[in-house]
């Protein structure tokens, strides 16, 4: 029995494509301001998996054959996704990650007898 090599088709691998992003750290928080134009905010996929940040979506503008969005970060361990906000406006996503609570050096008294 001989097999066709044209009969076995390959799917097409999806186009990701790689938004542009502005990191900014304050004090408290890291920020992260994702291009993201044209996308549901309600179908973005924001995943933070201990020092991996994922920020996915797929595009669905009707003009256009559907496009991944996808961007990854290695973030500082111990950020708590409870106290992270997510907001989307005029197509740019922001993330406000706060950073963990650190513990300061504290000075211990000698006592000499």
């Amino acid at each position: 029995m001989s097999q066709n090599s044209n009969a076995i088709q390959k799917p097409e691998q999806e186009k990701a494509i790689i938004p542009a992003v502005d990191i900014e750290e304050t004090k408290d928080d890291v920020i992260v301001s994702v291009d993201m134009p044209g996308i549901d905010p309600q179908k973005i996929d924001v995943q933070l998996d201990k020092d991996i940040l994922t920020v996915q979506a797929k595009s669905e503008i009707e003009s256009l054959e559907p496009r991944l969005f996808r961007r990854q970060f290695r973030v500082m361990r111990g950020l708590d996704s409870s106290k992270c906000r997510a907001d989307y406006k005029l197509g740019v996503l922001t993330l406000r990650l706060t950073k963990p609570t650190t513990s300061q050096p504290q000075q211990i008294k000698i006592t000499c007898e």
